[in-house]
């Protein structure tokens, strides 16, 4: 790697991504080096930072702000934005994060893949936005061209049982559709990168284990907050309800929901209840059940030369719904920067050398993947409207995955 050392630190950048570019289509192991992992988390940061410089509604959040975050000058400097926004919409910089000046994405036109988002649990039940990238992933679709499949993994089952819904998608075209709220059929992709909200993250990796003749039309995977290593809330939950027969009784199955969050959920908005396996989806959700999971498969799951991405949320008590404040204050105790739900141990793989945290991004497990809440719904709540630029930040996951190469 000491060429590729010499290109970045001798600023000759477009040399470097091309080199790294070379490397990476020869070994898929590059991606495990401790340099490139540096240079994917920064240059994934940046280019979130140029894309949300291009976004109305994060230049009005950074407004909103007094001092060094907001009150620009009426003729904003390229730095002033670049560190407004970094210092809003992101966590955890270095000095060059705010100081480097990197080219644009270096790619051609992306035409032969695509993104298959796979959702997390209770997707939908908070609210009718409540998907990650509910309105971002069509707008791209519809101004790039950059095409995507909505999974319709079940909202309470077990990750294997999930593998389903995935396989589904990928050989018959079966999508959730935001406009109608039904299944429909589309035609299907062939090489997908995929991106794993919440629980979609574990379900990804139990998909890619139990299906193993999929893997080489997958090219990436991105976990989006997602529960790598469970969560304690799951830990909580499952403790209370392992033992419980829910399909004798929706009134239970209504109690976890009150677990999960208080008057925010129903089970009137469940769909497929014939599928459901609430014992199963908290048990994998645990965290001594989902460490143990990656750590069996680390060696698999490194030999399939995919790599992952980890993007994580952080955020504080006081940036939360007041309904979420109790958990995210317990949850401080392991780690003040968790996301209301995850910790980032929990929300990354470390066991996993293929893998590579490339943000923690300042906002709360919602706040960086759905729909603001309707306005009816946040009158008894604050942080519930949403800003984090989401688009901004999927515009980031292409760009990158195109610049090395792994898509096209």
């Amino acid at each position: 790697m000491s060429s590729l050392q010499d290109l970045y630190t001798d600023g000759h950048y477009e040399q470097f991504i091309s080199a790294l570019r070379d490397q990476i289509a020869q070994d898929r192991r590059t991606f495990a080096d401790p340099f490139v992992k540096q240079w994917l988390g920064l240059r994934w940061r940046d280019l979130f930072l140029k894309a949300a410089a291009e976004d109305e509604g994060a230049l009005a959040e950074i407004a909103k702000y007094p001092g060094p975050l907001g009150k620009l000058p009426l003729i904003r400097t390229h730095d002033d934005v670049r560190k407004a926004l970094a210092n809003r919409f992101l966590k955890d910089l270095s000095n060059v994060d705010l100081t480097i000046e990197l080219p644009p994405a270096q790619y051609g036109e992306i035409r032969n893949s695509a993104l298959l988002l796979v959702p997390g649990m209770l997707t939908g039940l908070l609210h009718p936005g409540a998907h990650a990238f509910p309105t971002e992933a069509d707008e791209l679709q519809a101004e790039r061209g950059w095409r995507y499949f909505r999974c319709d993994a079940h909202t309470l089952r077990g990750s294997d049982a999930n593998g389903a819904d995935i396989v589904e998608t990928m050989d018959e075209g079966l999508v959730y559709d935001m406009a109608s709220r039904e299944r429909i059929n589309v035609d299907p992709p062939e090489k997908v990168w995929m991106l794993g909200y919440s629980k979609g993250g574990p379900d990804i990796i139990h998909f890619l284990v139990n299906y193993p003749g999929y893997a080489d039309r997958v090219q990436a995977v991105y976990t989006w907050a997602g529960a790598m290593g469970g969560s304690f809330t799951a830990d909580n939950i499952y403790a209370q309800i392992k033992d419980m027969d829910f399909k004798t009784s929706t009134d239970k199955m209504s109690s976890v929901l009150s677990m999960i969050n208080p008057s925010m959920v129903s089970a009137a908005g469940l769909r497929r209840m014939d599928e459901y396996d609430v014992v199963g989806a908290f048990h994998d959700l645990q965290t001594s059940a989902s460490e143990e999971y990656l750590v069996e498969h680390a060696d698999y799951l490194n030999s399939l030369g995919i790599p992952y991405f980890n993007v994580t949320g952080a955020t504080t008590p006081l940036e939360v719904p007041n309904f979420q404040f109790a958990d995210t204050v317990s949850v401080s105790r392991y780690d003040a920067n968790n996301d209301m739900q995850l910790t980032q141990k929990q929300a990354t793989m470390p066991s996993i050398d293929m893998a590579t945290h490339v943000a923690m991004l300042h906002g709360h497990h919602w706040d960086i993947a759905y729909a603001p809440f309707p306005a009816h719904m946040r009158a008894a709540s604050p942080n519930l409207d949403h800003p984090f630029p989401k688009k901004a930040a999927l515009i980031a996951n292409w760009e990158l995955l195109a610049e090395l190469g792994v898509i096209d």
